[in-house]
């Protein structure tokens, strides 16, 4: 949508580089590029899709920031909804240390809802060399909440809602499990099963299925979506395993169950998703 440069040329060890907001389509990218300044992501609205050096892929969600350090690789673009973010760049050769020292970690972070204002204030400042203390100070600004957000995810209320939130974005992919889950947390599997057991009431293995159950009872029930188009829009990995997962609720294959439920002869199960 939009980008501010501030072309830097002073004695400074770190200075804000750029600023923006920009939109991806569902499923597209940006350009693949090896850099030399620290960038935040920050989610706006819908998802999207990073890589970390590694090669392995995370998801970003509204309310949390992905930060590649200077040198990384950046690959990253929308999932299969728009992609709305908000992006900062520090450069110079101590960039690295004010996102080390703030205890913000390469890839993602809770962080809160976006400070919006500051992202325009900074934007309505770059182009302005002689301005670099005003727009350092609005980023700090931007940064200390990334790193308060970060702290505050470690509350049980929080991470369940982040887990949630997460699986009822991401159902869909049929690769999402407690594993994957906890990883996108930064959280360690056993401690994130047992806040949610005790915060939920289920697991968050019941709690996944349930909303792939859920979603595959409405696009059965309710749609005329073609069953074999069935299982990719809610995570299962092929029709014959949603066709034992039906039968197995049901005692009907999802066939019969359209029919059922079209001439009222059924009713659509209930599943515990709060």
């Amino acid at each position: 949508m939009d980008s501010n440069f501030t072309f830097y040329s002073g004695n400074l060890a770190f200075f804000v580089r750029s600023v923006g907001h920009f939109d991806l389509h569902p499923g597209e990218r940006s350009r693949i590029k090896q850099a030399d300044f620290g960038e935040i992501f920050w989610c706006m609205e819908g998802s999207g899709e990073f890589r970390d050096d590694s090669g392995r892929t995370f998801t970003l969600l509204p309310e949390w920031i992905w930060y590649y350090p200077p040198g990384s690789l950046h690959c990253h673009g929308a999932g299969k909804e728009r992609f709305h973010y908000r992006w900062l760049t520090l450069a110079g050769p101590s960039a690295g240390l004010i996102f080390s020292g703030l205890c913000i970690n390469p890839g993602l972070t809770h962080a809160g809802p976006c400070p919006e204002e500051y992202f325009d204030r900074i934007a309505g400042t770059a182009g302005k060399p002689e301005k670099m203390p005003d727009l350092l100070s609005d980023a700090f600004y931007i940064l200390t909440r990334i790193a308060a957000g970060s702290k505050r995810r470690h509350e049980p209320d929080s991470v369940v809602a982040e887990a949630r939130a997460l699986i009822d974005t991401a159902f869909a992919d049929p690769g999402l499990n407690v594993g994957r889950i906890a990883d996108r947390l930064h959280r360690h599997r056993v401690s994130v099963e047992r806040v949610f057991k005790e915060q939920s009431g289920i697991t968050i293995s019941e709690y996944l299925q349930n909303r792939r159950c859920q979603e595959a009872f409405h696009l059965i029930c309710e749609t005329e979506i073609p069953l074999r188009e069935i299982p990719r829009r809610c995570g299962f990995s092929s029709i014959h395993y949603l066709s034992r997962v039906i039968r197995r609720l049901t005692g009907s294959p999802p066939g019969s169950l359209r029919k059922s439920m079209a001439s009222g002869n059924m009713k659509t199960p209930t599943f515990r998703t709060s």
